[in-house]
Parts: C-alpha cells; sequence; structure tokens
C-alpha cells in the first residue's frame, strides 16, 4: 500500500507563514522520501483546525501514514490531540502512523530534540527521507483530566510537559504579552532568533511570578494531593524528558513514564515519577479553577486536575538524531 502523509501548516504560528510555503515543504518532502508519497496538505489559521484535520486524516489514512505539523509546539500539541481523538485507547503503532515536526514556531521542543534542522525546507527533506527508511524515536504522551464550568471533564494531552501553580500561570502571561507587543517581538526574533526570544520570555516571566508569590501567599492555590496531603502550590511541573534550566525529571524522551516535581510555597519540593498505571490527582480548596499549560497552550480547570501516562508515540527524526 503506498505510503500517505498529512501536512500542517499553521500560517499563524511563529511571526506568520505565507500559505503557498506549503507547496514548498510538500515538495520538498516528497523528494526527500525519494519514492511514491501522496502528500496532502492542509493549511490553517488556529489550533483547533490543525487538530481536526489530524484526526480526520488520522481515521482514513493508508498506513503507514505520517502526520507532519508545520508549525510550533502548539501545532505539533494540536496534530497530536487529533492523533489521540481517534485512537482513543492509546497512541497508535509505528507501523500504522508516525508525526513529524518542524521548527516554524517558537518553542519547538520536540523538533529539537530530534534533531530537526531549523531550516523548515531542508527539515522537510530529512523528514521525507527518514519516513522512507523508518527512522524513528518514541516519545512518551502525558494525559490530563480537568474539571469544566459546567461540571463536566476534558482530556487532553502533552508531548513535552504540564506546568501548574504559579509556572502553570506563564504560557498565558507571554500570550497576553504578546497580543500587545507583537512588532517588538518580532523585530528581536529577526535579531536573535525566535527560539531564543521565546526561552528569555519563559525565564522572565517565570521568574517575576515565583517571587511574587513567595512573598504574597495569596497568590499560590491552596490544594489537595492525591486525597490527602493539603499545601500552599508554588509551581509544579510534569516532564517527560530533560529540558534545562527546569529541574532533571529523570525520564527520558523515550520513557513511558514522565517525571513530577512539586514545589509546596515555603517548603522543600518533592518528586514523583509516574509509571504506566499511576495518576497525580489535585484537588483545588480555596478558589473555583487555575490556570494551567500543556505544552505553552494555557488551559483552565475547574475544581481538580489529574495526570497520567498515555503511552509512546512515533515521532520521525532528523538525519542527525
Amino acid at each position: 500500500m503506498t505510503a500517505s502523509a498529512l501536512l500542517i501548516l499553521n500560517r499563524a504560528s511563529g511571526t506568520g507563514h505565507m500559505a503557498e510555503f506549503g507547496e514548498t515543504l510538500r515538495n520538498a518532502l516528497r523528494s526527500g522520501h525519494g519514492s511514491s508519497l501522496e502528500v496532502e496538505t492542509m493549511v490553517v489559521d488556529n489550533h483547533p483546525d490543525a487538530r481536526s484535520a489530524a484526526s480526520e486524516y488520522a481515521r482514513f489514512a493508508s498506513r503507514p501514514s505520517l502526520v507532519i505539523a508545520a508549525g510550533g509546539g502548539g501545532t505539533l500539541r494540536a496534530a497530536v490531540e487529533g492523533v489521540m481523538d481517534t485512537f482513543t485507547s492509546g497512541p497508535p503503532p509505528a507501523d500504522v502512523l508516525r508525526l513529524g515536526a518542524l521548527r516554524m514556531g517558537s518553542g519547538n521542543v520536540i523538533a529539537r530534540n530530534l534533531r530537526i534542522p531549523l531550516d523548515p525546507i531542508e527539515a522537510a527533506r530529512q523528514v521525507g527521507r527518514s519516513f522512507a527508511v523508518g527512522t524513528t524515536r518514541a516519545c512518551g504522551v502525558i494525559r490530563c483530566r480537568y474539571g469544566t464550568k459546567d461540571g463536566g471533564t476534558d482530556v487532553r494531552h502533552a508531548v513535552t510537559m504540564c506546568g501548574l501553580g504559579q509556572w502553570g500561570r506563564v504560557p498565558g502571561d507571554i500570550a497576553r504579552w504578546r497580543e500587545r507587543h507583537a512588532a517588538g517581538r518580532k523585530r528581536a526574533a529577526s535579531l536573535v532568533g525566535l527560539e531564543r526570544v521565546n526561552s528569555l520570555e519563559y525565564v522572565a516571566f517565570g521568574a517575576a511570578r515565583l517571587v511574587a508569590a513567595s512573598v504574597a501567599a495569596g497568590r499560590c492555590e491552596l490544594v489537595e494531593i492525591d486525597g490527602g496531603r493539603r499545601l500552599r502550590l508554588l509551581a509544579a511541573v510534569a516532564l517527560n524528558m530533560a529540558l534545562p534550566p527546569l529541574p532533571d525529571p529523570g525520564v527520558a524522551m523515550g520513557d513511558e513514564a514522565a517525571g513530577l516535581i512539586v514545589a509546596p510555597r515555603l517548603q522543600r519540593p518533592f518528586r514523583r515519577r509516574l509509571e504506566p498505571g499511576q495518576k497525580f490527582e489535585l484537588r483545588l480548596l480555596d478558589r473555583d479553577f487555575v490556570e494551567f499549560f500543556l505544552d505553552e497552550d494555557p488551559e483552565l480547570a475547574f475544581g481538580w486536575l489529574s495526570l497520567e501516562t498515555a503511552g509512546l508515540l512515533a515521532f520521525v527524526a532528523g538525519a542527525a538524531a
């Protein structure tokens, strides 16, 4: 059966991309593959459309198939969500579906770990070549369940991290700042690179949040963890790979596990390793909802939140991986 691929180009990612660039990437992908490869290109302007495109494709595509996110970490997570919408019991095996990521956004954590080149045309060639020869790397998936405003439950997934407490508010702060300073951010990205600008934003806003919350206890939510321990949560992060300058989670990208680091306010931090079948549960005690994030995307949890591992997804690696 002929291999197939879906290329999802998010025009809004990074500092913006022309829709016509999708055809250039499509040709590079086919050139790298070196044989018959059916490539469908979908140009989107937001993450919900990227999610829908990935879900629809994963449901009906031939096997093996490939979904490539031409955008940033948010576009990739949307593609992952779409795949998980179709494969609800767990991530599909590599002989059924694989994912690819180009470095066309601001964070690009997975793409950098896969040794994907910064140049998107060369990256597309390498992804096509690796897909043809079957070069893949596994990546753990974090599943997050949380309460919604209407009393229901939502389910989301991440392939890098989940941020809670004050750290969980940082992407929302950055998103609001970017809306007000889009032109200045674009100029800064042209000078030092978008990925470096993104890293500096996280350091600056994260430090400001943590310092302010260390002084004012009311900024930190009172929570109950795993039905027992109560604490004021300064910050917490669940990671499925090392991501400096964050603390080492004790897990690697290919582990079917997540490393959890919890920092209570004015108390000693503690760690947990989430293995398959284990959960981390958090319940809010002094407020109705909190902002948190999954792979840099802000979310709102009402009342409660839980984390667990969901399995391993196969990603197509770069030539240097």
